[in-house]
């Protein structure tokens, strides 16, 4: 299959963009290295 976007990453960010993208008519493919989409994603602000 030929995709219009490829987004590296299901975090936070690359969940948004793809959620986004899928208002068009556009072919998105997602990847991510983890199990499940925001494996990564900390509970907490970290800045000060």
């Amino acid at each position: 299959m030929i995709y219009d976007v490829i987004i590296i990453g299901a975090g936070v960010t690359g969940s948004a963009v793809a959620r986004e993208l899928s208002r068009y008519n556009v072919n998105v493919c997602v990847l991510e290295k983890e199990e499940d989409v925001c494996c990564g994603t900390s509970k907490a602000n970290q800045g000060q």
